[in-house]
């Protein structure tokens, strides 16, 4: 099978076996972005030790594409599961309904819809959905309490689960489209 060539500016990318963003299966999904994600995470890390190295600009070219990557299959995510937050608003369409929720509700949805079955600790979220370290566990609790009990209305009130001993998360979006 011969790899589809991705065209930016004075460079060929090449997609890796088997990926495919036309796919309709949303675990398949889940797992490129699993892939991007860790990718990112190891090309920041060798940024961080290549300063003042004259490779440096190419790795930032090559994780800015990573990058871009990894936001398309998110939103590949999102739009199979059929879930759209509109940030500016902070309202949620699903299902043909609409649900307006607060800033930190929307960030929060979304910062779980572009992980998906990806698992984090109260601490985690305060700080990655909401840049905001301060929050006690017992109030990301309270906001995951209260975003739950809110998606019910829109028919998604299972989609945040608990995992024991590693945290929240988005699993259950588009059962039916697993194929």
């Amino acid at each position: 099978m011969e790899a589809k060539v991705l065209e930016e500016p004075g460079r060929a990318w090449r997609e890796f076996p088997g990926e495919d963003l036309a796919t309709s299966a949303l675990p398949e999904v889940a797992g490129w972005i699993a892939i991007y994600e860790e990718m990112v995470s190891v090309l920041r890390s060798v940024i961080s030790r290549a300063d003042g190295s004259g490779e440096v600009d190419e790795l930032r070219s090559n994780l800015g594409w990573i990058e871009q990557r990894l936001a398309t299959w998110r939103d590949r995510h999102a739009e199979l599961a059929g879930v759209v937050i509109d940030r500016r608003d902070h309202t949620l369409t699903y299902g043909g309904k609409s649900l307006s929720l607060t800033r930190r509700e929307a960030d929060l949805l979304d910062f779980l819809l572009r992980h998906p079955q990806r698992p984090f600790t109260s601490k985690q979220l305060a700080t990655l959905a909401w840049q905001n370290s301060r929050l006690s566990d017992a109030q990301v609790r309270t906001y995951i309490m209260r975003l739950r009990n809110r998606l019910r209305a829109v028919g998604l009130g299972e989609v945040i689960t608990v995992e024991r001993n590693r945290g929240y998360c988005m699993a259950g979006l588009g059962r039916g489209l697993d194929g």
